[in-house]
């Protein structure tokens, strides 16, 4: 699978995060990531990244701080070469995994030197789905924008947010000692 572009947006209505990749040969591949596995992956492909980093001659450093200084600077550098504003295009041929997207349980990921990473996103199934996967094999510059985008995903889904003090119940709530009450938070209605 010769991956063409990438895209990791949240989905309110799901409160997960959907994850498109479209190939060279018009196929699609649809992903849900919830917040546990989201956040669960983020360190893992910062080490990644850190690994197959090192191995570059150009990039290896005595110490783990310069080390990571320049992994740094590597990163960077991708962003500033990757097409991070053209649309992802909707319009793929064939969609292998089907309609629904893969409702990711476990994830496998293998560094593969400086050639990239295999990574396998798989979904344990139920009594009503089958188990299905999907495995990507992504180069350095990939494993990068994966990085960026879902760092960007989680930052806009809030998901590191901490909560607030009194949490959810406390903002609309009001006591008698408050000179006026304070308006019900709106409810947002989702149907199907």
């Amino acid at each position: 699978m010769n991956i063409h572009q990438l895209s990791v947006l949240f989905d309110e209505r799901q409160d997960r995060l959907l994850m498109r990749v479209n190939t060279q040969e018009g196929e699609e591949v649809r992903l849900w990531l919830t917040r546990r596995i989201a956040l669960k992956l983020v360190e893992p492909l910062q080490l990644t990244v850190a690994k197959m980093e090192s191995r570059n001659a150009a990039i290896a450093a005595a110490d783990a701080q310069t080390q990571a200084l320049l992994v740094d600077l590597k990163q960077e550098d991708f962003l500033q070469k990757a097409d991070l504003k053209t649309p992802f295009s909707t319009q793929s041929t064939t969609l292998p995994l089907g309609p629904e997207p893969l409702l990711v349980t476990e994830i496998t990921l293998k560094v593969q030197g400086q050639a990239g990473a295999h990574i396998v996103f798989m979904d344990a199934g139920d009594e009503r789905s089958n188990s299905r996967s999907c495995t990507l094999d992504m180069q350095a510059q990939l494993v990068h924008g994966l990085l960026h985008l879902l760092k960007n995903a989680i930052e806009n889904a809030q998901w590191t947010l901490a909560p607030q003090a009194g949490g959810a119940a406390a903002a609309g709530a009001h006591s008698a000692d408050d000179d006026a009450p304070t308006a019900p938070l709106p409810k947002r209605i989702y149907t199907h």
